[in-house]
């Protein structure tokens, strides 16, 4: 009943969630109709079309004048939608109509929305177009945090090449204390490699090889091998080099007036 209501007073809303673009148009060329409504929860005609992820009502919307940066009663705006649902095409559309991809939203950001879901390819554009890649929100912690307890290597791997701290702790606990407790070995190894401290310890005082759960699994024996055998002068001069780089360091390298065979061991996961 109430979603017939809803249908009946917001046509607009209507037709993008169906992604019906005709009716859409319509409806816009009519004039009779607030482009920027929201609905009670303040979602508006261009938050459907992004999460339909409907291109060509996206476009249609902006063309006719949409807000791209209006939020929802919590403050997600039409970039969040496209970044949760994955469409690469919305996101950079929205982002070329000036969305802003760190907006002011407490519960997440576009980028902690598409490592959430392990879109990867989201993630990277967002990254290039100057997302905080260590904002914390008040859930998960960073989007590193979100990637090492979903699982999400290759998010994970962005990340990191954008130059995500392995370190940053959320109530003390790092990504690698996620990744242990999952006992996913891949992202484990990952962050250890991009300089994740095997030592630093969570609000209870326990390592991440102590929250393995497994008395001798795999990702227990890796923590407890960098545990006791410093790794090389060679990988501590490469975690050097990328700190010293900074923000997005990875992706800095290839500027770098060195040998290729020496590019190749600092860009190396």
């Amino acid at each position: 009943m109430l979603m017939e209501l809803v249908q009946e007073r917001y046509p607009l809303h209507r037709a993008a969630r169906e992604s019906s673009f005709e009716s859409l148009k319509t409806l816009l060329e009519s004039g009779k109709f607030n482009i920027n409504e929201g609905t009670f929860d303040l979602i508006r005609p261009l938050h459907e079309a992004c999460l339909a992820g409907s291109i060509d009502c996206v476009s249609l919307l902006l063309k006719h004048g949409a807000n791209v940066n209006l939020g929802n009663i919590d403050g997600a705006t039409a970039l969040c939608d496209a970044c949760w649902i994955g469409s690469v095409e919305c996101v950079q559309l929205l982002i070329d109509h000036g969305a802003d991809v760190n907006p002011p939203f407490l519960f997440s950001t576009p980028l902690h929305e598409a490592v959430f879901r392990d879109h990867w390819e989201c993630v990277q554009l967002l990254v290039k177009k100057g997302a905080c890649i260590d904002k914390s929100d008040c859930h998960y912690g960073t989007p590193l945090h979100v990637a090492a307890c979903k699982g999400h290597v290759k998010s994970a791997q962005e990340l990191l090449r954008a130059g995500a701290n392995p370190n940053i702790s959320k109530i003390h606990h790092t990504p690698l204390h996620e990744a242990a407790r999952n006992q996913n070995f891949e992202l484990l190894l990952l962050l250890l490699e991009h300089g994740a401290n095997v030592y630093a310890q969570n609000n209870s005082g326990l390592t991440a090889r102590q929250l393995v759960p497994r008395a001798m699994s795999p990702c227990k024996q890796q923590l407890l091998d960098w545990e006791s055998f410093p790794r090389s002068l060679r990988h501590y001069c490469r975690l050097c080099i990328r700190t010293a780089l900074g923000p997005k360091r990875l992706l800095r390298v290839d500027n770098l007036p060195l040998p290729k065979i020496v590019l190749r061991y600092l860009e190396h996961y």
